[in-house]
C-alpha cells in the first residue's frame, strides 16, 4: 500500500493537489498560477452585478450578512469577503466540495467566512437566523422543490442574489440546442403558491467527485415567470431582473428585496 503522507515541503500547490483532478475554478491573483480548474468563479462579475443591484435597493454587501447556498469551492464567497460582508455564512452538500471551500479559505485567507457542511435547506428549515443578503448562484435548478428554496430564502432573508438556469420551450425541447428537459410538465404547488416544473433526470454512471448537481438523481425546473412571481408570493416586491443564455438553455439573474 502506497503512504499517504506528505513527502515534498509544504506549499499551496501540494495543498490544491490533494483534490487533483477535481477542481472547477482557478484561483484568482497572486495565487493564479496553481493547477487547479478553468472556471473563474474567483473573479465571477455576476458577483459584481449582485452588489451593484443590492446597492440600488439600499442593500450594501460591505457590513452585511450573507447566507450563501452552494458555495462549490468558495469562489463568490471569496468576492463577498472582498466586498468586506460582515459575515459570510455558506452551506455546501458535497462533501469534497466542502472540503475544497476550506482549503480555498485557508490559502487565500478568507475573513469573516464560515463554511458548514450540510444541506443548505435543512438548515434554513431549522435556523432562527435572519440575514441581511441571501446568494444562491447556480443552486435553484438542483433543487427537487425550488420554490421551498425561494420560500426559505424570503423568509430568512432581507433580500436575494439569484442566478439560476430555467425552462425555456426553444431550448429544452427535444432536439433543442440545450439541454432537453424530459417528460410532461406537472402542476405543483408550494405553501400556497400554484406553478409548473419540468423534471431534469441527471441520469447514471457519473463520478460524485465530479458531479455537481442536486443531491437526489433528479431535480425540477421552473419557468422564468414562476420564478418571478415565486419571489413576489413570499414578500419580495422588488425585483430586478436580466436574461441571458447558457449552454443548458437559457438563465436568469435577479436581486429580490422586501418591500420597503
Amino acid at each position: 500500500m502506497t503512504s499517504p503522507y506528505a513527502s515534498k515541503a509544504p506549499s499551496p500547490q501540494l495543498t490544491v493537489d490533494l483534490f487533483e483532478g477535481e477542481w472547477v475554478s482557478k484561483f484568482p491573483a497572486p495565487l493564479g498560477y496553481l493547477q487547479a480548474g478553468q472556471a473563474g468563479l474567483f473573479e465571477d462579475p455576476r458577483v459584481d452585478w449582485a452588489r451593484e443591484k443590492l446597492a440600488e435597493f439600499g442593500v450594501h454587501v460591505k457590513g452585511s450578512t450573507v447566507l450563501e447556498l452552494g458555495p462549490l469551492e468558495g469562489g463568490h464567497t471569496y468576492r463577498l469577503s472582498q466586498y468586506e460582508a460582515a459575515s459570510v455564512t455558506a452551506i455546501e452538500a458535497h462533501p469534497r466540495a466542502f472540503l475544497r471551500c476550506l482549503v480555498a479559505k485557508e490559502l487565500l485567507g478568507m475573513q469573516r467566512v464560515n463554511f458548514l457542511y450540510g444541506d443548505a435547506l435543512a438548515f434554513l428549515r431549522e435556523s432562527t437566523n435572519e440575514y441581511d443578503i441571501g446568494f444562491a448562484c447556480g443552486f435553484l435548478y438542483h433543487m427537487v422543490n425550488p420554490v421551498e428554496a425561494i420560500e426559505q430564502l424570503s423568509r430568512r432573508c432581507r433580500s436575494v442574489f439569484l442566478w439560476t438556469v430555467h425552462w425555456d420551450p426553444e431550448r429544452n425541447g427535444p432536439n433543442a440546442e440545450g439541454l432537453d428537459i424530459k417528460g410532461p410538465p406537472f402542476a405543483a404547488e408550494h405553501a400556497g403558491f400554484k406553478h409548473t416544473l419540468h423534471r431534469h433526470d441527471y441520469g447514471s454512471g457519473f463520478d460524485y467527485n465530479k458531479f455537481f448537481g442536486g443531491p437526489a438523481s433528479h431535480a425540477h425546473w421552473m419557468e422564468k415567470e414562476d420564478i418571478l412571481a415565486a419571489f413576489r408570493h413570499f414578500g419580495m416586491g422588488r425585483i430586478t431582473v436580466e436574461f441571458e443564455s447558457n449552454p443548458n438553455g437559457r438563465a436568469l439573474r435577479l436581486v429580490a428585496a422586501r418591500d420597503a
